[in-house]
């Protein structure tokens, strides 16, 4: 019997993908008035009762993407890698749905905490990065942390539009 090792694995539900999003500092001010212009509408639109909301916001475009930067897909890898161990797979979709996501990287922790690095048609440059942090907060700490060790021509940002929280260092 072979003593075989699974491959590790990290899920992005499908409704987590851009909910903790790496933008350059530079979009820190759009990031804190696109906060308040959520918050006045989660306020505006609030259902009552047993909760939810009555209509759904949209959060517009960012002014700067991180693709504008031209990280090196290559040399983000490597610096992750330095810091976490990379996946074998990323899964994503519904819980009882999922399927690979083709063309990406992703290094974390455990198998609920990550980042997956998202290269654009090239496969040169990264289009964008998504952390997944349903696990430990000593785990999602780790995974920020290693976004400040990419190397990039300013700060990178992390959003967690889900908190409406903004953080430049871990």
């Amino acid at each position: 019997m072979k003593n075989e090792k699974s491959p590790r694995e990290l899920f992005v539900h499908e409704d987590d993908w851009g909910q903790i999003e790496v933008l350059p500092a530079s979009c820190r001010a759009w990031c804190e008035a696109e906060f308040a212009r959520i918050a006045r509408f989660a306020t505006a639109h609030a259902a009552g009762g047993d909760g939810g909301w009555t209509d759904i916001y949209v959060r517009a475009e960012a002014p700067m993407t991180l693709a504008s930067l031209r990280l090196s897909f290559a040399d983000t890898i490597t610096a992750l890698a330095a810091r976490l161990e990379a996946f074998d797979i990323v899964t994503s979709g519904t819980f009882s749905a999922p399927g690979p996501v083709a063309r990406v990287a992703a290094f974390g922790p455990e198998g609920s905490v990550g980042i997956v690095i998202i290269p654009d048609a090239s496969g040169a440059i990264v289009d964008a990065m998504t952390l997944v942090c349903n696990g430990s907060e000593s785990a999602c700490r780790e995974v920020r942390r290693a976004v400040t060790m990419i190397s990039s021509a300013q700060p990178l940002l992390i959003v967690e539009w889900n908190r409406l929280t903004l953080s430049l260092d871990a």
